[in-house]
């Protein structure tokens, strides 16, 4: 994981897609549309934030902390789910979300789904899955390399989404008061905590990891205002973490990325452009 860091280090330079978009990450809105007025500036809900965490961790505690491995292998061996338990952690953050989106009114959304510009946080989500689908992906299972790359790319596009509709579609915006360094801080070590690995691995290098990724998808998203875009860039890390980081992995990363910069480069949003989308 640690190479991937360093492969979308690039990226918060030359990602910031929004730059001249009017709606800022910390904007507090009163005319918001909202059934009740939001809090004021530098207030979090507390309460929320505690409820809607906790459903997230207990939903995803199962998974997590692979108490169902071997159930898991035996169920899924032959297709593309085995060997990648954690998937139905995602399952944990979705509910959250949603229960979230349904409760929390509060919240001023300037991280919605389509983001500042819908067709273009598509393209960006998806060229992960297109990318790895041309390269193909070497498999234990005799499937061609591009079909398989494909299928895997698509499982994990969906496991990711299904995270950051909760980290950045509800969480980002619900510690927006806190300031961008403590919102990326908190929201990091909450992520680490809920990825359940409490290992001497897990309490230092990968805690760091998952920090820094934290900072790296943040600052992704403040760009793109979308989720779904950050959906893209998550997925892509757990690809060639699932991969390995094997060199042809690291190569098509390296190509996504470099498309994700001339989009951004060439393909600006217009300015002023508000998010869209819940």
């Amino acid at each position: 994981m640690g190479a991937n860091i360093a492969l979308f280090e690039i990226t918060c330079k030359n990602i910031y897609f929004c730059k001249d978009a009017h709606v800022g990450m910390h904007q507090y809105d009163m005319d918001a549309p909202n059934e009740k007025r939001p809090l004021p500036p530098g207030k979090v809900n507390w309460k929320y934030i505690v409820i809607f965490y906790s459903i997230a961790f207990i939903l995803s505690a199962p998974a997590n902390s692979f108490y169902f491995l071997e159930q898991w292998d035996t169920l899924t061996e032959g297709t593309v789910f085995y060997k990648i338990p954690f998937l139905p952690a995602g399952l944990g953050t979705l509910i959250a979300a949603l229960i979230a989106f349904r409760v929390d009114k509060d919240v001023v959304r300037t991280i919605t789904l389509q983001g500042n510009d819908r067709n273009k946080n598509i393209v960006i989500a998806l060229t992960p899955v297109v990318v790895m689908t041309i390269a193909g992906i070497p498999n234990e299972l005799n499937l061609n390399e591009n079909l398989y790359a494909l299928l895997i790319s698509v499982v994990l596009f969906a496991y990711a989404f299904t995270e950051e509709i909760f980290w950045r579609g509800y969480m980002i915006n619900a510690l927006a008061p806190l300031g961008w360094m403590k919102n990326y801080l908190g929201l990091g070590i909450l992520w680490w905590a809920w990825h359940f690995n409490f290992t001497a691995y897990g309490c230092t290098t990968f805690l760091v990891l998952v920090v820094i990724s934290s900072f790296l998808i943040g600052k992704f998203t403040e760009g793109t205002r979308s989720y779904l875009a950050a959906a893209g860039l998550h997925s892509l890390i757990v690809v060639l973490t699932v991969g390995e980081n094997s060199t042809p992995l690291l190569c098509a990363g390296g190509i996504v990325i470099l498309i994700w910069i001339l989009t951004g480069t060439f393909w600006k949003s217009k300015p002023g452009k508000a998010p869209a989308g819940q």
